[in-house]
């Protein structure tokens, strides 16, 4: 198992690491979505089927969402802490009582901490860190990109040249 990168170089002139070189992970394939992630799971050595899988996982997507959109942040051991996150406008308010979430909140997003094996510290332990092939075939840039605008929030990763690392 490896975790892949490409190099890629900082060409913000305004940044202090301009024309430096940079690694940023990608993955390889398309991504695999539920019904897939069902099977694989019902392929090592459980009692479970697909179907029933696909059922437990479908479910705790929905209670997940409706329980950070309660407030509550879930923690599925081993993985990560889902909560909510808000971003607000940069200009903000110039007082409490001028503040409005209709004008001063942008966005609610999830965000997601992780634990367990899924810990920085615990992914760079077990973790084989391979630079891609340039002529791998398997990859496309558009694969790297977040669907339907999704982040998971700012985790405080950040490439040099000032923009949110998104690529864990």
């Amino acid at each position: 198992m490896s975790v892949f990168y490409r190099k890629y170089q900082n060409k913000n002139p305004k940044s202090v690491a301009f024309n430096k070189w940079f690694a940023r992970a990608v993955t390889i394939g398309k991504t695999i979505n539920i019904d897939e992630l069902a099977k694989h799971m019902s392929e090592h050595n459980t009692p479970y089927s697909k179907g029933a899988i696909k059922g437990v996982l479908t479910d705790m997507i929905g209670c997940v969402r409706e329980l950070m959109l309660e407030g509550k942040a879930v923690k599925l051991e081993g993985l990560a802490i889902f909560s909510a996150g808000i971003k607000t406008k940069k200009n903000g308010a110039p007082t409490s009582a001028d503040f409005s979430t209709t004008k001063h909140i942008d966005s609610v997003y999830m965000r997601a901490r992780a634990t367990g094996e899924f810990t920085r510290q615990e992914l760079t332990k077990a973790g084989n860190v391979t630079e891609l092939p340039k002529n791998f075939t398997d990859y496309h840039e558009e694969d790297d990109e977040p669907q339907n605008g999704g982040s998971t929030g700012d985790n405080g990763d950040r490439d040099p040249d000032g923009g949110t690392n998104s690529d864990e």
